[in-house]
């Protein structure tokens, strides 16, 4: 360690907020897990920071995962934003690709949800760039004064600004902005090719629009959140940990708003993938189930896979982001009846507050941990983590409340039931990252963690055909762990190809060489000394005559094509089942990733193993009522091997094994579990 004080990741979920600490002088990882408090998440941060009884002045390092971006887009509770845009390209952000979302294809009753700037704060400017990045057509400087007194009457309290071909020549973009900063002071403006200069004018609009409508509710919780941890006594920087898979300053953090919406899921994959490494284990799928939702990602050969074309809700958004598909399906997810008579499990959630009902905190709605309660996989005797102790009465009353509506008597058929439809539409999102990406999930690992993830990951890999689940240690604080671990990044690209056969490489080298230094002053500038620095190139490729592209690592050491053609025919033919070594290649985009490397503590999760395991014979149902030992996880030593079914409990974490699984403890505290 390069000095001393703890490293604390924080994860805020739905119903908890978890927090990680590490000391890095050879004791166990520090653990909390409180109440998450939704309209005040700064808040639960610092109640789970005392729980952790640490001195807020041994903070050394500090990375937080937050949901503010992705919560004040689905609730619509960002700022009132207006769109400045070409003359002429006031409507592109509604009319869009002219194409429905999945969930209305087949409704005749759909409408596309109305744009976040409504038309009539959209304003058209005298302005145009050509294709090649000539101005065609100057600002006024007059028609902008004008624009701002109009933004002004209007109630603007965001500003997004979108340009025809800004992604080629932004002077024009940049003019604007600042015109309308120095106007309207207070107000912040956001520039569609300070973040994403690519081609695309819908998804470039669309995400400088999403920037600026979430930007003034980020900065107001950064802000709260800096404050309260400075009145504290933390000096330690703060971290927001990115979609893309890195941290970023609270500046950063502030500047790219929409850069942070899987900011807690992708903690997630983060720390799956360092707890799957640690036992060997390359190829795999995060299963991370919590209170209110369920993320899913795949793992290749050691690799997350990223997303450049990502879609929020119905807008899209053309910036760097884990690979993750989520679903309403967590613990806290209601089980209602649906218009047709039929059972639903979510999306909507108990969330925290009032939580499910056998919480005993006022909910009275059926949920999934309710019915995981009537199945025995659940304690009613002993607390959970944070000192809850589950109600089974309650949990009985809603079940049976329910049943009514459906003519139902059996409370355990209607939770088991429950139970089978929240683990299709679990299966159904790892179709999603696996089948529908060209994979075949049999070939991967399922690894099951956040608060309900153990508990169903062995129904999930059953439905798919999976024979190996991996359950990490601490699976509930798996998320935070990912956000202490992980390092510095920034993305950088810039448009630039043409097909293969005619391109320099002399060019892209150049290119290159521009892009590593943009990154390592970026870098440098986050705090980040340039021996920690670490650079990756990539291209965005494709057939000729395709449109869509594929993303290949590419050397600047490289002497000719020949690597980055190889490379590009073997991943088409793995994505797509074939390959043209007839056709030309054509490169669109070059990307960099900068990385700043942080101080990785050496980890020894390993249980201590010590004592009788057993902490009771309980009644479960699985394919049946069975009687099933429950065993404290702490006290499965390194190599103990178990068959199911059983129940390993923790805190923070159930983990259920169903008959015909087997169980072995690693050497790195993880459950290694396999089916016959």
């Amino acid at each position: 360690m390069a000095a001393p004080g703890f490293l604390v990741g924080i994860d805020v979920g739905g119903t908890f907020t978890d927090v990680v600490a590490y000391a890095g002088d050879g004791r166990a990882l520090a653990l909390a897990k409180v109440p998450s408090l939704p309209g005040e998440q700064w808040r639960g941060v610092l109640e789970a920071l005392s729980a952790l009884g640490i001195a807020p002045t041994a903070i050394r390092a500090f990375v937080h995962g937050t949901t503010i971006a992705t919560n004040a887009l689905l609730e619509r509770k960002g700022a009132r934003t207006a769109l400045v845009t070409t003359a002429g390209f006031r409507d592109v952000l509604e009319i869009g690709k002219c194409r429905r979302l999945a969930g209305g294809l087949f409704d005749a009753a759909w409408q596309r949800p109305p744009p976040i700037a409504p038309r009539d704060r959209r304003l058209e400017v005298a302005e145009r760039t050509a294709a090649d990045g000539t101005v065609l057509e100057v600002l006024d400087p007059a028609a902008l004064a004008s624009l701002a007194e109009t933004l002004s009457a209007r109630g603007a309290e965001a500003i997004a600004v979108a340009f025809v071909n800004s992604y080629v020549n932004a002077g024009n973009e940049l003019a604007a902005a600042a015109a309308l900063r120095e106007a309207l002071p207070g107000i912040p403006v956001s520039t569609s090719a300070a973040l994403a200069p690519e081609r695309g004018e819908f998804e470039r609009t669309s995400t400088c629009v999403l920037n600026a409508y979430l930007t003034p509710v980020m900065t107001a919780y950064l802000t709260r959140l800096a404050d309260a941890l400075a009145e504290r006594g933390v000096v330690a920087p703060v971290d927001i940990m990115g979609s893309n898979g890195g941290a970023m300053t609270l500046d950063a953090a502030a500047e790219r708003c929409a850069g942070t919406f899987l900011s807690g899921p992708v903690g997630g994959v983060v720390g799956a993938l360092r707890v799957a490494g640690d036992a060997g284990v390359r190829d795999l799928v995060t299963f991370d189930m919590g209170g209110t939702s369920t993320d899913v990602a795949l793992i290749h050969d050691g690799r997350p896979r990223m997303s450049h074309d990502n879609q929020i809700d119905a807008y899209p958004l053309q910036m760097p982001q884990l690979d993750i598909h989520t679903i309403g399906a967590g613990g806290g997810s209601i089980v209602w009846v649906q218009p047709d008579g039929t059972l639903g499990v979510g999306p909507r959630s108990a969330g925290a507050v009032p939580g499910p009902a056998c919480y005993g905190r006022g909910g009275t709605e059926p949920t999934v941990s309710d019915a995981n309660l009537l199945l025995g996989r659940l304690p009613t005797a002993r607390a959970l983590s944070g000192g809850l102790v589950l109600q089974r009465e309650r949990a009985e009353r809603a079940f049976a409340t329910l049943g009514r509506n459906l003519g139902v008597t059996d409370v355990v058929a209607l939770a088991d039931a429950a139970v089978r439809i929240a683990v299709a539409k679990m299966a159904g999102a790892v179709r999603e990252v696996s089948v529908h990406r060209g994979f075949d999930p049999r070939d991967f690992a399922l690894v099951g963690f956040g608060g309900a993830g153990p508990m169903h990951a062995f129904l999930v890999a059953a439905e798919l055909g999976m024979s190996r689940v991996l359950v990490p240690p601490h699976p509930g604080h798996v998320s935070a762990l990912g956000q202490m671990l992980a390092d510095m990044r920034r993305d950088l690209v810039e448009v630039w190809g043409g097909r293969l056969s005619q391109l320099d490489l002399g060019d892209l080298r150049a290119r290159a060489d521009r892009l590593r230094a943009r990154g390592g002053d970026l870098l440098r500038a986050d705090g980040i000394a340039p021996e920690r620095h670490r650079f990756a190139f990539s291209v965005d490729a494709r057939y000729a005559g395709q449109s869509f592209t594929l993303p290949i690592a590419w050397e600047p050491t490289d002497v000719d094509w020949t690597p980055l053609r190889r490379a590009f025919d073997a991943r088409h033919e793995e994505t797509f089942g074939y390959a043209d070594a007839t056709n030309d290649l054509e490169i669109v985009n070059l990307r960099l990733v900068a990385t700043g490397l942080v101080d990785q503590p050496v980890l020894d999760l390993a249980p201590h193993g010590a004592g009788d395991p057993r902490i009771e014979r309980r009644a479960v149902w699985l394919d049946g009522w069975r009687e099933v030992d429950v065993l404290d996880r702490e006290k499965l030593g390194i190599g103990t091997a178990l068959d199911g079914p059983l129940i390993v409990e923790e805190a923070g974490g159930t983990t259920v094994v169903p008959p015909g699984w087997t169980v072995e403890v690693h050497a790195s505290g993880a459950l290694l579990c396999a089916s016959g």
